[in-house]
């Protein structure tokens, strides 16, 4: 999460002012031999419009910190002071990482790279001079026979642009392959899809863009401010058997169904998250999962992916694991818990659609919640769901939420 804390101009006319940009250059060097990558960070300004950046780094991936001005690191944390022209940063990435089943969520290997931009470049919070904001690009490089790719397009020079509007400090984040690739592109509903994945890992990419090909439009309708351009990364073992949303890109692993047995879809699951772009607060993280995991069965539904009875069946049997669970409420919602809270948004859907007489959906509250860009919290869902349908719902009380 970014952080912006702004000093005082008073120390600069102005009118001598013209633009309170810095600039940014990510390089990022992969290195199969070491399994590691070099990252450096050139700052570019006409004066100390970046004040300070304050890294929260994982010690055991990220280290050897060096750079101009003032580099020092406690526990956790390492605060760049650069000189008020601009200067260098520069460490080492460890890209390796194992989840505690023993598969990769991060890997290099000799042919092939694939790793989140939070992996480079760690969150950070910065310092900078009122109103100033960064423009930012990133350039990989590696093995002289490997193609690189991130979810950001690229400028005249190569260089990846990172552009983030509602951020002041850019950094690249998102999905992000590299090596011998396979690459399908496609244009779908107005969004430029890629699906790239390491050569010889048995990356369905067709398969892939077919099915958004039915599906996307489907979930544009609900979202139609979706991202104008995604990455579908995909490998297969010893990545995590899984897959994980980015920002504009998500992680399929090679061998997942793109539709499950109980007819719902990890990959509309994930774009989900993207579309939704916010994550939960507190312990109602059963909302976030909730609403996806709801929305992989009705957006397929709706396309003609799956037909009315395998939709019933397909809640039916998340109505049947959620009796596992009797608080939806906790940190982290996954399984059981995920699919009783689909259940309560399918319950949710339900009575606005009554109450309002069909012109009020579930789709109302989601996109209302996706373009506040807050975290979500069961109080902001009561109270949205409320304004549409006139008067609190059953399907959020508090006996529906806490104990069957």
């Amino acid at each position: 999460m970014l952080c912006v804390t702004t000093a005082s101009a008073g120390e600069a006319p102005q009118q001598a002012i013209e633009e309170k940009v810095y600039e940014l250059d990510y390089t990022a060097k992969l290195v199969p031999d070491t399994a590691t990558a070099t990252v450096r960070i050139k700052l570019r300004q006409p004066r100390d419009f970046l004040r300070e950046v304050r890294f929260s780094i994982d010690p055991e991936r990220q280290r050897d910190f060096a750079g101009d001005g003032q580099v020092t690191m406690d526990g956790d944390t390492v605060t760049w002071v650069p000189p008020a022209k601009g200067g260098g940063l520069t460490y080492t990435v460890k890209l390796n990482h194992q989840r505690k089943s023993g598969a990769y969520d991060s890997k290099i290997e000799t042919r092939w790279a694939l790793f989140r931009g939070d992996d480079l470049v760690p969150p950070a919070s910065v310092t900078v001079l009122k109103g100033a904001r960064s423009r930012s690009r990133l350039s990989l490089t590696g093995p002289s026979n490997w193609s690189f790719l991130s979810p950001y397009p690229k400028d005249k020079q190569g260089w990846f642009v990172v552009d983030w509007p509602e951020r002041g400090f850019d950094r690249p984040v998102g999905w992000m392959v590299a090596g011998k690739l396979s690459v399908r592109w496609a244009d779908i509903d107005g969004v430029r899809v890629a699906v790239a994945g390491p050569r010889g890992q048995g990356v369905r990419s067709m398969d892939i863009l077919a099915f958004l090909r039915w599906n996307l439009p489907v979930l544009l309708q609900i979202f139609p401010h979706f991202q104008e351009r995604i990455l579908i990364v995909s490998a297969g073992d010893p990545m995590w058997r899984g897959g994980l949303s980015g920002p504009n890109s998500l992680f399929l692993h090679a061998d997942r169904p793109l539709i499950s047995a109980n007819g719902t879809s990890t990959i509309v699951h994930e774009l989900m998250h993207i579309a939704q772009g916010y994550s939960a607060e507190g312990g109602d993280d059963w909302i976030v999962e909730g609403i996806a995991e709801f929305y992989t069965l009705e957006i397929m539904q709706r396309s003609g992916t799956l037909s009315k009875t395998r939709y019933k069946k397909g809640h039916e049997q998340l109505d049947a694991w959620g009796e596992e669970v009797s608080d939806l409420q906790a940190d982290s919602s996954s399984g059981a818990r995920t699919a009783r809270a689909v259940g309560v948004m399918q319950a949710l859907d339900a009575e606005l659609r009554e109450d309002s007489k069909n012109v009020y959906s579930l789709d109302d509250v989601a996109r209302r919640l996706s373009v506040e860009s807050e975290p979500v919290t069961l109080e902001r869902l009561r109270q949205v769901s409320k304004e549409l349908a006139g008067k609190p719902l059953k399907a959020l009380s508090d006996s529906r939420i806490q104990d069957r």
